[in-house]
């Protein structure tokens, strides 16, 4: 495990305090990966990496100003301590800035460490990835090239103390795996990618994300496109995630600060289906955006921010929390110590329904199964409007009748999430964001 010397930390306050900083905090975080692709046997690429590194935020005042370094020696410490506070002496005065006290409850413990991860040779690594690919090539004579097979195995150890007194150090894992197999069959060729991304060893079944993606490549062969029509349309939880990734940001209080939401005004209103309820939770069971606390020391707890299609609440980091008179909701969020927390989720997932997939598809008389989508990213997140390339299944009687690509769907994302008809019991999270398998009452499908 990596681990991080708190009297660094501590050094660290000492020296903002000495440049007389009103308040400062220290995010330092060491970490260590190992990513390895495999291509017909053999490893085709090997890269480990180290990283260590400090980022620190001062109160001048009501001034913040913030630096960081990669060099944690004493004098590297003195300048980064004195940068800081430079940089706040010449910022604009700002009233909401803050740096949380201490919490009055205690930090929940969560369990995002497994030393199996760390424990693990290069030789078994690599051994893993090597039968994710002999696992899509065993699904069917058919399948013919496996374009990248991928793992990342990864522990890292983050430190964040204040001069107020909190402090939180966590140590984490993750290991993930993604394979791109290409089915073939009568001259005709179709890719089927799949990936997946765990806390914990024993969870990632590698050897299935192989299979999952040979069957998907397979179960396209065939394609064809459909006349444009509109008609109901199952979401695959995959699809689903996508369209709740482009919400997501608009649940952000300081994207609504800044007029950059779909959701402005809209608090305490019905947005989506009365069947959707949308929690944001930091302290979820070996989640990805699972901590003691967010970025600035503030407790994660669960959050509920749709209730049954009416939003509840925004999410806030102290600095937006300010701005709004309120309190932050633990959503303080760095990409690392090279930078300041903005606003993100934890662990942000719509709740499962009672209905297997299966059981959707069984209830549609004629309609679509999405299987996959591209360009989701042009989708506008501040007006809701789409429309993406989609590929899937026709659904006939109950029944997947034949595949389909090369056509597009379109519409707004409120209105999509409006008339959904049916939730399913299938949550799966793809990163930081889960869904199950949504269906649509009518969807515009775009075909020949």
């Amino acid at each position: 495990m990596n681990s991080i010397d708190r009297r660094i930390a501590e050094q660290i306050l000492s020296l903002a305090a000495f440049f007389k900083a009103t308040a400062a905090e220290i995010y330092i975080r060491s970490s260590s990966s190992t990513t390895i692709e495999v291509k017909d046997q053999k490893v085709d690429a090997f890269e480990r990496a180290r990283d260590i590194g400090a980022g620190l935020r001062v109160l001048v005042g009501d001034r913040m100003g913030f630096a960081y370094t990669t060099d944690l020696t004493p004098d590297s410490l003195r300048a980064l301590a004195g940068s800081a506070v430079t940089n706040a002496r010449n910022t604009a005065s700002d009233l909401f800035h803050s740096i949380p006290a201490v919490p009055p409850a205690p930090y929940q413990s969560v369990s995002i460490f497994d030393p199996a991860i760390v424990a693990l040779s290069e030789g078994e690594k690599i051994e893993r990835v090597m039968a994710m690919e002999r696992e899509a090539f065993a699904v069917d004579p058919r399948v013919k090239r496996i374009r990248k097979a991928s793992a990342g195995f990864s522990d890292s150890s983050t430190l964040i103390m204040n001069s107020l007194g909190a402090e939180v150090l966590t140590g984490s894992t993750a290991v993930s795996a993604s394979i791109e197999v290409v089915a073939e069959h009568q001259g005709e060729s179709q890719a089927g990618w799949e990936h997946d991304v765990r806390r914990f060893y024993r969870e990632l079944d590698i050897e299935q994300v192989g299979r999952r993606a040979a069957r998907k490549a397979l179960d396209l062969l065939g394609a064809c496109s459909i006349d444009s029509v509109k008609a109901p349309v199952v979401l695959d939880p995959s699809v689903a995630e996508e369209f709740l990734s482009i919400m997501a940001s608009g649940f952000s209080a300081e994207n609504v600060q800044k007029k950059k939401s779909l959701f402005i005004g809209k608090l305490d209103t019905a947005v989506v289906s009365p069947l959707i309820t949308v929690y944001d939770d930091g302290l979820l069971a070996g989640g990805l955006g699972t901590a003691p606390s967010d970025d600035e020391l503030v407790p994660m707890r669960k959050k509920t921010v749709i209730d049954k299609g009416g939003l509840a609440l925004y999410l806030y980091n102290t600095y937006a929390a300010n701005k709004d008179r309120t309190v932050s909701t633990g959503n303080g969020m760095r990409g690392g110590f090279r930078g300041m927390p903005g606003v993100g989720v934890t662990n942000l997932y719509i709740a499962p329904g009672a209905q297997s997939q299966e059981d959707m598809i069984l209830s549609t008389q004629k309609g679509l199964l999405v299987t996959e989508i591209m360009g989701a990213h042009m989708a506008n997140p501040i007006s809701g409007d789409f429309s993406v390339g989609a590929m899937g299944f026709w659904i006939e009687k109950g029944k997947k009748a034949y595949p389909v690509r090369e056509i597009t769907i379109a519409g707004n994302i409120l209105d999509l999430m409006k008339n959904i008809d049916a939730v399913g019991s299938d949550l799966r999270f793809f990163g930081r964001i889960g869904c199950p398998s949504l269906r649509v009452k009518e969807l515009s499908i775009g075909g020949k």
